[in-house]
């Protein structure tokens, strides 16, 4: 019966060319479709791979820090701070969910202020003093380094009217008004002059060195082309720098994040924990601590920790609370020498840093 069985059926093949084409469509499909769910998995699988890949992009990469406890040094005193200075200072974020308020406090013409390494394009274009200084700083060392001196600073400090008009002209380039990172003054755009006229500032060549080097002078890239998701920008925008000051700057370099992570970063280090250790360019150490702030209390102060015989700044991060940095005094200094010590090398750094300028028209 089996053979009977097996002849039978290669017969009726052997008689039926249908047959036979059917037999290999079904062999061929049945490839097909193995071959078919495979390249669907190894797609799904790139996919994934892709996915997680643009996620780790974005992720924060926490690195080994050095930190201390406040208790281990008790000569700290408490300040009252406006809470309204929340939206104050260096290292505020602004965007579309956290927005600026116009405050011109320290805002200066950066034509009047400019050194004679640096060329601005206007009368209208202002910053904040201290980024100003900073700003001459960073053209008088990129004039040492690349001896160019054409650099032309444009696009500083503007009002929530000044952008709302630039938004009616242009929306697709131009955030809505309190939403734009040049309202904060700490912003600003380089191009190169050539001239009377100037072309866009591409960062290239001679030009790298101010990347490589801003951090130096207190200030970073404020949209590096692989942080956009985070950012909330489309583009490299080589041409825009924004002014964070000293330590920071050089920390968020060295660790390459942008200013999003470093401000989820410090909130990590509040004063009752551990805090940050950063060094500047010159080996300079900074404490950093974290003071966050209730957002339903409807207080008009609130009262910060602050150390009682070394120098510190405050920075509100228009979140919900402020960074304190500290400059920490060096091993051969006591605590309450180190203001005095710390204006005495800031002097000396000044007058060493004077030469002669190129001649400004």
């Amino acid at each position: 019966m089996i053979m009977a069985d097996y002849r039978t059926t290669g017969k009726e093949l052997r008689k039926s060319p249908k047959g036979l084409i059917a037999g290999l469509i079904a062999i061929v499909l049945a490839a097909g479709g193995c071959y078919g769910v495979h390249r669907i998995r190894s797609s799904m699988e790139s996919l994934r791979r892709d996915a997680a890949e643009e996620i780790e992009q974005v992720e924060i990469s926490v690195p080994e820090l050095e930190t201390t406890k406040p208790a281990e040094n008790p000569d700290y005193t408490t300040v009252d701070v406006p809470v309204a200075e929340i939206r104050r200072g260096p290292l505020i974020l602004v965007n579309e969910t956290f927005l600026a308020e116009d405050y011109d406090e320290n805002v200066v013409r950066a034509y009047d202020k400019r050194n004679g390494y640096l060329t601005v394009r206007d009368l209208e274009v202002r910053l904040r003093s201290d980024a100003m200084e900073a700003v001459n700083q960073l053209a008088a060392g990129f004039y040492k380094a690349k001896e160019h001196s054409d650099l032309l600073l444009v696009n500083g400090y503007r009002t929530k009217e000044q952008q709302k008009k630039l938004y009616e002209q242009d929306a697709e380039k131009n955030p809505l008004p309190g939403c734009s990172e040049y309202q904060t003054g700490y912003t600003f755009d380089f191009n190169i002059a050539q001239g009377t006229g100037f072309r866009e500032f591409d960062g290239e060549d001679d030009y790298a060195w101010i990347a490589e080097h801003c951090a130096e002078y207190g200030f970073v890239r404020r949209f590096p082309p692989d942080k956009a998701l985070l950012t909330q920008t489309s583009g490299s925008s080589p041409w825009a720098f924004r002014y964070v000051g000293l330590p920071h700057s050089m920390f968020m370099a060295q660790n390459h994040m942008c200013l999003e992570e470093y401000l989820d970063l410090v909130e990590e280090y509040p004063f009752e924990g551990t805090h940050l250790f950063e060094k500047d360019a010159v080996g300079r150490q900074y404490e950093i601590y974290y003071v966050s702030v209730d957002p339903n209390d409807t207080s008009e102060t609130v009262s910060l920790p602050v150390p009682r015989s070394l120098r510190y700044t405050v920075s509100g991060n228009n979140k919900h609370g402020f960074i304190v940095t500290v400059e920490m005094p060096r091993e051969d200094q006591s605590w309450g020498s180190s203001a005095v010590q710390s204006e005495a090398e800031d002097a000396s750094s000044e007058e060493s840093a004077e030469e002669t300028a190129p001649a400004t028209e």
